[in-house]
Parts: structure tokens; C-alpha cells; sequence
């Protein structure tokens, strides 16, 4: 990739500008939907109901591209799971089943709902110190990644997900900051008719247990979904610490509220989302080398600085409203949306108690138009969006779980705004194109509260300003009737969040003024392929080079707070590769799936250090997934196996998560029919095999407390009923 980003943005800023000016608004109005059919998973609710699923599938349009395009003709590499994939003898739990057979896509499930599940795309977000980073999330349509980045998914109802699209690889020139890769939420449509209830109770080992009910219809045309969750789970992290008379520490309690309300207006549609959510969750840490291998697995509660002893953990309300109005008019296509965000947080960690209350809000505004060419239909969009974060910031001293002197008082204001154009341009040869060319800039600024600073100590209060331009091109072309070919190059860009600005390892308050955003150049080649409607494939190549990748690690000084470097250049390069078969008679369905992520520093030094060549931790280069169903009518059973390589744990590649290989087992029925209810009985086994891994990592931590261990053998059961009138 000798490609440098001055030349992309020069090549696509001409590109798009001539295609604009050749693509002068006409009378004529056309979509730009595809007919061709799908190469990949779709939407269980585009299948017919009959126990026979072939893999020729109907039409399945994307939409996380901005521009609504045929999957299997995008020019980048994109998935999709549907309804089926998403809640067939899952527990709604954990993401990480939700997720589950996606290449490129790592989920390492640290069963800690104080911190969440740490989501990667191609390396990207590997760092995550708790929620998601390095990605953009959106959640029906309503952005979950704020404007530093920093992207929570507390308030995501798995449950209630019919669809999910994941654009593997950098999303600058569409998404703005925190574009390593793009995970798009969308929940369930609202049912046909005017009434439909479903209620699902979930329990298993280590106090998982899980209840939602759901309403859902469409009544004069004004369609709507409310469900109303409760969780429970008593964590499965032994306590050993004789302050705390609890046989686990990690448990946690969530009630979650989703509402979904669509309704037409104005010649468009327009759609209403309300989340709120309460979580209560315990820490139990991560743990040092000698003291993995324990059949217990045990929270960190050894020291006075123990994750136990300290009563780490999260106490969080968050409510969000979102507004998107979607329709036509003057010849051209509008999408407008909007965003409020109120979030209150308590977050003990070993050195500190934090509390943070946020509102946060923002806008989008696109307008697009299709226009007729010789070629094809040619379309284009044009938009804005901006947002901004209010943050009310309050440090203390952990004083044994108790508050402690007061060593931060600030209120911080990010503010982001991006402009972009995209256009889907139809070439010769049925060569499809699609160039997109992005600006963003993002002002972060702190003010300090504290007026009796000692002398001499300098001030919290300053300021920082980032911003790029990002542009990409990408083009896909059919190669015989069978094979797809595409190829795309385009930018990164992602800033600091506002903690890892804030947090400088030399105690200095206020911004960390060593630390940059990081951004570099990324391009991929793939091809996908359909046979006989029963055999599908998708291998993907790719490379991306980064300056200044941001580097977690912990010191002595301020344990379990992480802070955040610069490394000079490091580079991404991997394989992809998926392929599904199914018998003549789809009994039996055969899902492979392979990444391969080679993620190393070119150029890092650090403390005399030197670093080139090493592997970035928290990414393991190899995962695999086979899975197996087996569909006798409405019934299926799934035995599933991963394997994920060892993992790097610091950048100094000392030590490493040892491989690990898991199988699980489920046993479904779908809607089986019962008088006017609809009944889908599941249990599931996961680990089957009882194997002691490590569930996840934290990288470069202090004391060399590396490792979260998963649980061994667990079993679910769960069983929904459904009724509609």
C-alpha cells in the first residue's frame, strides 16, 4: 500500500466532483434497488416458513453504506444477520451469541456487564477498556458512538434485534470517527397485525436468569414495538476475600425499556425510538498468570487494592429518544434524524471512584437523487451531521469502596461535525463504483472546578482540536455468472475519547497533550461466490497502515486506571474466508468460517523499549468456527466448535493467552403451534467439553494481571410463547 492518502484524496475528490456535475437533477425519479440475488445469510423473515431453507435467497438490500445497495454487488466487505441467526435458541444475553460465524468479527465475552463485551473488526477496538472503540455503532438508525468515539451499547436490547449489518474494515469516508469497522443494530419490525404479545423466560448456571415481554402490532397504519426486560446473574468469579460474605463476586442486575414506533408522514415514514436502561454490575478484575488454572476462577481479591476489597463495579441509568424521518421530495430522497442522550454512571475502579453525568445530542441531514445514465442508474448523496457530548466529571479516592478525597472536578464538551458526499456510480462491464469524500473536525475541551489548587499545580482547563479529510473508492465487478469481485481503498480516522485524553500517566490534570488521534490507509480485495444455490463463499484479503495507533497500558501509580500512547507505525493485514453448503433436501446446513489477523507494530519504541515487529496485543491472529445444523421440520440442532489462537498480552509479547478450542450444543423448536399460541422451546450447552480458557484480556496491565477467565460448562433453557390477534 505505497498509496498515499494526498493522492486518494486528490484521485477521489476529482472523481466525485465530475461525476456531481455530469449528474444534474432531471425530471425522471428512479430507485436504484438491485434484483440480483444474495450471496450471503439473510433475514429469516425474507425465507418461507416450510422446514425447506435452500441458500438461493430472496433480494437483500444493505443500508449501513448510506446508499441502499444489492449485498452481494457492495463494493466492501458487508454482513448480515438476520432474525433467525440473532434469537433461534439464543439466550438474548450476551451479544457474543448474537455475533457468532461473522469473519473478521471478534467477540471476546468477559461475562463482566460492568465492562461489557470487547467487540474487534480486523484488530480494530481490541483496546476497549469497557463498551466498544474503534467502531461505529448505530442502533435503528440512532447513533450509539458519541462524538469522541466512545461507543456503550448498555441500552441495546438483544432481544428485541431482528437484523444486523457489520461492514468489516475502515468506514471514514462514510462514518467519521471511530471507523475501524460498522456495526448497525436494527430492531424488529413491528408485527402486521393490530395486536401481537410474546413473552420468554431464559435461566441457566452461575444465576442467569432473564425474562422480556413484548408487544407488537400496527394500528391505522401507525406500527409499534414496546418490550420491557429483566435481568439477573450471580457471575460465576469466586470470592475469597473475608471483607465480603459472597461465594462470587461479578453479579449483575439490568432492566431494560425499548420502544420502537413507526408511522407515515409528510410522503416518508417516521420513526420513533426510546431505550432506557438501569444496570447494577460488580468487577471481579482480571487476574495474574499463577493464578489461572484454578477449577474456581477467581474474582481479584487478593490485596488491598483488589478489585473485591476496592467494590469495583458500574451503577448506570441511561434514557435516549431518537427521531428519523425518511421520504421523498422536490425529485430527491431525504433522511433526517435526531438524538438525546441523558446518562448518570458510578464506576469504581481499584484507585478511584468515578462519577460522570452526560447528555448528549445531535443530527443528521442527507439528501440524495438516482439519475437514469447509459450505464445504469447512477446515484448520489450529499450530508451533515454534527453532535455534542456534556460531560459533569467528579473523581475520588477509593477508600475501600467508600468516597475518598475529591482529586477531579471538570465538566467537559466534545463537539463533532462532518460533511460528506457519496456517490454509487455505475461503470461499464455491470462494474459497479461507489466514491465517498468526508470532513471532520471535533473540539475537545475541559473546564476545570477546582479553584484551590496547591501553587504551582497547573490548571485542568484547556482544549484540544482534531480533524481529517477521508476519502475512499471502491469498485465490484461479476466475473462470470458464479463470482463477484471487489476491491476498495479508503482512510482511517479515529481521535482519543475524552477518558483517554484525560487520563496522563505523568498525574498532570487536564488533557494528556502527547496524545494523538490515529489515522493511516487501508484497502481490500475479495471475492464472492454462489453455486447451484447451495454452496456460497467469500474470501477477503486486506491491508491497512496506521500512524499513531493508540496503545492501552496501566502504571504502578493509579492501579486499574488505564491510560493511553502513541505508537509510531504499525500495520493490519489478514484473510477472511466464509463458506455454507446445504444438502439437496436442506436437512443439513455446513457454516465455515476462518480470519486470519496479522496486527504488528512497524515502528514503537517506548522507554528504551523497542517494540517493531511485536504483535499488538488483545488480537489473536487466528480464529476459526464450524457449525453444524441439522433441521428435521421445525425442530434444528446446532453443535458448533471455535478455536482461537493464542492471544499477545502486552506490546512487549512476553507473555500470551494460551489457544483454546469450545463447543456448544443447542437443541431448538421454532413456533411450534398450541391451541392460539406459537411456542419455541430451546436449551442450550455451552463449553460442552468443560475446557478452562481465557475469556478475554487486558492489555499491558499493571502487575501483570492479564487474564479473564470464561466460565467451564453452563447450560441455558428458555422457552417463548407467542400470541397475535
Amino acid at each position: 500500500m505505497s498509496i498515499q492518502r494526498e493522492q486518494i484524496l486528490s484521485a477521489c475528490t476529482a472523481l466525485v466532483l465530475s461525476i456531481l456535475l455530469s449528474a444534474v437533477p432531471s425530471e425522471g425519479f428512479a430507485e436504484s434497488a438491485s434484483s440480483v440475488s444474495v450471496a450471503f445469510q439473510a433475514p429469516a423473515d425474507t425465507l418461507p416458513d416450510d422446514a425447506l431453507r435452500p441458500i438461493e435467497l430472496a433480494p437483500v438490500q444493505i443500508t449501513v453504506l448510506r446508499t441502499p445497495i444489492s449485498q452481494d454487488v457492495a463494493p466492501v466487505a458487508v454482513g448480515v444477520l438476520g432474525q433467525r441467526e440473532l434469537r433461534a435458541g439464543r439466550s438474548g444475553a450476551f451479544l457474543e451469541e448474537a455475533l457468532q460465524g461473522l469473519p473478521g468479527v471478534q467477540v471476546q465475552n468477559r461475562h463482566n456487564f460492568a465492562v461489557g463485551e470487547r467487540i474487534s473488526v480486523r484488530g480494530f477496538g481490541g483496546r476497549a477498556q469497557f463498551g466498544v472503540r474503534g467502531l461505529r455503532v448505530v442502533v435503528d438508525g440512532i447513533p450509539a458512538t458519541l462524538a469522541d468515539g466512545q461507543s456503550t451499547i448498555d441500552h441495546l436490547d438483544i432481544g428485541s434485534l431482528g437484523r444486523v449489518e457489520v461492514v468489516r474494515g475502515p468506514a471514514s469516508s462514510l462514518f467519521g470517527n471511530a471507523s475501524g469497522g460498522v456495526l448497525a443494530f436494527q430492531s424488529r419490525d413491528p408485527g402486521t397485525s393490530p395486536l401481537g404479545v410474546e413473552v420468554e423466560s431464559v435461566g441457566g448456571s452461575h444465576g442467569l436468569f432473564r425474562t422480556q415481554t413484548t408487544a407488537t402490532g400496527t394500528v391505522d397504519n401507525t406500527g409499534y414495538l414496546f418490550s420491557f426486560s429483566t435481568q439477573s446473574w450471580d457471575g460465576y468469579r469466586t470470592n475469597t476475600w473475608e471483607g465480603l460474605d459472597r461465594s462470587t463476586y461479578g453479579a449483575a442486575d439490568r432492566l431494560g425499556f425499548n420502544a420502537r414506533v413507526t408511522r407515515p408522514m409528510g410522503g416518508g415514514q417516521l420513526g420513533l425510538t426510546v431505550n432506557v436502561v438501569d444496570l447494577d454490575a460488580e468487577n471481579p478484575g482480571s487476574l495474574q498468570r499463577e493464578r489461572l488454572g484454578d477449577t474456581n476462577r477467581p474474582a481479584h481479591d487478593a490485596g488491598p487494592f483488589s478489585n473485591v476489597a476496592r467494590l469495583t463495579g458500574k451503577e448506570l441509568q441511561q434514557q435516549q429518544l431518537g427521531l428519523r424521518w425518511e421520504g421523498a421530495g422536490a425529485g430527491l430522497d431525504l433522511d433526517f434524524s435526531l438524538f438525546g442522550i441523558r446518562r448518570s454512571m458510578i464506576n469504581p475502579i481499584p484507585s478511584d471512584i468515578i462519577e460522570l453525568d452526560r447528555d448528549a445530542f445531535g443530527l443528521r441531514s442527507q439528501v440524495g437523487r438516482s439519475v437514469s445514465t447509459e450505464l445504469g442508474e447512477l446515484r448520489w448523496n450529499v450530508g451533515f451531521e454534527t453532535d455534542f457530548m456534556f460531560d459533569d466529571r467528579l473523581n475520588f479516592v477509593n477508600d475501600a469502596g467508600e468516597h475518598g478525597a475529591m482529586t477531579v472536578d471538570q465538566r467537559e464538551r466534545v463537539r463533532g461535525a462532518g460533511v460528506f458526499l457519496q456517490a454509487l456510480l455505475p461503470l461499464p462491464g455491470r462494474v459497479e463504483g461507489l466514491a465517498g469524500l468526508r470532513y471532520d473536525r471535533h473540539d475537545f475541551r475541559i473546564w476545570d472546578q477546582i479553584t484551590d489548587r496547591p501553587e504551582g499545580e497547573p490548571s485542568a482547563s484547556g482544549e484540544r482540536t482534531m480533524d481529517a479529510v477521508s476519502p475512499s473508492f471502491g469498485i465490484q465487478f461479476p466475473l462470470g455468472e458464479i463470482f463477484n469481485v471487489y476491491a476498495n481503498v479508503g482512510t482511517v480516522f479515529e481521535t482519543p475519547s475524552t477518558t483517554e485524553l484525560g487520563n496522563d500517566p505523568d498525574g498532570r490534570p487536564g488533557f494528556n497533550p502527547n496524545l494523538e488521534p490515529q489515522s493511516g490507509v487501508s484497502g481490500e480485495i475479495g471475492m464472492r461466490g454462489n453455486w447451484m444455490d447451495r454452496a456460497i463463499f467469500e474470501i477477503t484479503t486486506y491491508r491497512t497502515d496506521l500512524e499513531n495507533e493508540l496503545v492501552r497500558f496501566q502504571v504502578e501509580a493509579f492501579p486499574g486506571r488505564d491510560f493511553f500512547r502513541n505508537a509510531g507505525e504499525s500495520q493490519h493485514t489478514g484473510v477472511e474466508a466464509t463458506f455454507a453448503a446445504m444438502s439437496q433436501d436442506a436437512l443439513l446446513r455446513a457454516d465455515l468460517t476462518y480470519t486470519w489477523t496479522n496486527a504488528e507494530f512497524v515502528d514503537f519504541e517506548w522507554d528504551d523499549q523497542q517494540f517493531a515487529g511485536n504483535r499488538i496485543p488483545g488480537i489473536a491472529p487466528h480464529r476459526a468456527q464450524a457449525k453444524l445444523r441439522l433441521t428435521p421440520g421445525a425442530w434444528f440442532g446446532e453443535l458448533s466448535g471455535s478455536y482461537v489462537h493464542r492471544v499477545p498480552v502486552n506490546d512487549a509479547n512476553s507473555e500470551f493467552a494460551p489457544s483454546y478450542f469450545l463447543t456448544d450444543l443447542r437443541l431448538a423448536a421454532e413456533e411450534l403451534p398450541i391451541a392460539n399460541v406459537t411456542v419455541s422451546p430451546w436449551v442450550a450447552v455451552t463449553n460442552v467439553l468443560d475446557r478452562y480458557y481465557t475469556a478475554s484480556v487486558v492489555p499491558n496491565a499493571f502487575g501483570a494481571r492479564f487474564y479473564e477467565p470464561g466460565p467451564g460448562r453452563s447450560f441455558q433453557i428458555g422457552l417463548r410463547a407467542g400470541w397475535q390477534n
